[in-house]
């Protein structure tokens, strides 16, 4: 509790020192990376799990059906997600015979954990979209900002960029990929473009919010199933697809979401969404303070450092910031919070000029 001058008390000459500690108010630690995933299994139905590995995941789901069943997966996507590099999954299972409306309720229930990134592999792209979006918007209304990750089944280049929807909450990637049959491992077994949501939300999962994944390797992705021509990439790129080349490995092209907006670097995405979080947490304490000049200042001041820190980060290139009431607003209980933001963008293009002599 903060020293209060008491005018009885100041009799003696002297210096008297009194700390307020609202300065002091630190966002901690905010999650950029945990998973939400729904699938099918055998086992664990209707409930959600935390797990950390694939064999937590196996434990908790049970084995997996045979890999092109498309069925009974939950623990395979599970694998490939921390194949992927993710560190923290929270899993849900639905029976094998689970429709979407199976899929809405199951998500409805894992977003009530601290999640960042969602994926439905198994479902096919028109239907991972019918359950996702409307997820993303109510969340994000909600006070719970969210991703999602969708892989496009599209059979050819063409097809897959008729599958874009405009959202700056949904990456769709492209294409499929190989992966080694478990009762055959001498043999790959392609998966359809669905599940290449997997490997790239593990690979999102691993990176700071101003991190690009733009030409990323997916180091759990030894194999495309389709392998598009330079024009093809370029139409992709044009229609906001997540598209992967084969390339020194399998890399990301170039790390889209498919808004038309200001949102199509998923990083942009990330660091306002970050930025948000960050906020909100400083914010949370004030709530119940006095609406006063000097309580005012504190709540600045604790967002003045969570921004800083974002600045050394290289998050943002820059912010300004403003606390402020009107007579009215203190009435109604409001403080006026105005940040303007600068995020860094990632270097997608370097254009050359050779001048011969």
């Amino acid at each position: 509790m903060a020293e209060e001058f008491v005018s009885a008390n100041l009799v003696l000459p002297g210096t008297y020192i009194r700390v307020r500690s609202e300065g002091l108010i630190g966002v901690g630690g905010i999650s950029t990376g945990n998973i939400g995933v729904v699938g099918t299994a055998s086992q664990g139905v209707g409930e959600t799990h935390s797990l950390s590995s694939a064999a937590e995941a196996a434990e908790a789901f049970g084995a997996s059906d045979a890999i092109t069943a498309r069925t009974l997966n939950l623990t395979r996507i599970a694998t490939e997600l921390f194949k992927g590099g993710a560190r923290t999954l929270y899993a849900r299972g639905v029976a094998a015979a689970a429709v979407q409306a199976d899929y809405e309720a199951a998500f409805a229930e894992v977003i009530k954990e601290d999640v960042q990134i969602l994926v439905a592999p198994e479902l096919d792209t028109s239907t991972a979209l019918a359950v996702l979006q409307p997820i993303l918007e109510s969340s994000e209304n909600n006070g719970q900002d969210l991703i999602a990750v969708v892989g496009a089944d599209g059979a050819d280049a063409a097809a897959v960029a008729a599958q874009v929807v405009d959202n700056d909450r949904v990456i769709l990637a492209a294409p499929g990929y190989f992966v080694p049959d478990p009762a055959n491992p001498a043999t790959d077994v392609s998966l359809p473009g669905n599940y290449v949501a997997a490997p790239l939300a593990g690979l999102l999962s691993t990176l700071s919010p101003q991190s690009s994944p733009t030409n990323k390797t997916l180091p759990s992705v030894g194999r495309l199933t389709q392998r598009f021509s330079y024009s093809e990439r370029i139409n992709l790129a044009q229609s906001r697809i997540f598209t992967l080349e084969q390339r020194e490995g399998v890399r990301v092209v170039r790390g889209l979401t498919t808004d038309s907006g200001g949102f199509t670097q998923v990083t942009t995405r990330r660091i306002v969404d970050f930025a948000k979080a960050g906020i909100r947490k400083v914010s949370n304490p004030f709530i119940g303070r006095l609406n006063n000049e000097r309580v005012r200042a504190a709540l600045q001041g604790a967002m003045d450092g969570f921004l800083t820190s974002m600045l050394v980060d290289e998050q943002l290139t820059n912010y300004s910031l403003e606390v402020t009431a009107t007579r009215r607003d203190e009435i109604e209980g409001r403080a006026i919070v105005n940040v303007l933001l600068q995020p860094t963008f990632s270097i997608d293009f370097v254009a050359v000029t050779m001048v011969l002599e």
